[in-house]
């Protein structure tokens, strides 16, 4: 892994089965439960794991200024599944230097995340 890149993320969410779903709904992740742990689900790119979500009565996001931007082919197709799963869009495609365009979204829970494509708009 190189120096500076995203090597494990949780996300702390209060109904993990609502955040399997819609997680698995809008990035192309494998999502498997912890053996163990109930209420933590390992999150999956290909064979590698990258990340958890994590059951918590804590889950409240307000003033976290932290955002995971998570990649995806067709960034417009992927905010209409933000929507249709429940989530908000709170930044439509914007251009940033790369070239690279990012959406800004809210999961169900409020929590904030960040979608990144290097593919232009259709």
């Amino acid at each position: 892994m190189a120096d500076g890149a995203i090597g494990w993320f949780e996300l702390n969410v209060p109904d993990i089965a609502r955040a399997t779903k819609f997680y698995g709904a809008i990035l192309p992740w494998k999502l498997q439960a912890m053996e163990g742990y109930d209420g933590y689900v390992i999150v999956n790119v290909g064979e590698s794991g990258i990340g958890a979500l994590q059951a918590s009565e804590a889950a409240d996001p307000a003033g976290r200024d932290t955002t995971l931007y998570f990649e995806v082919a067709d960034l417009e197709d992927t905010l209409e599944r933000v929507k249709a799963e429940g989530g908000t869009v709170v930044q439509d495609r914007m251009e940033v230097p790369g070239p690279m365009w990012i959406g800004q979204v809210n999961d169900p829970f409020g929590l904030k995340i960040g979608l990144l494509t290097s593919s232009p708009a259709k």
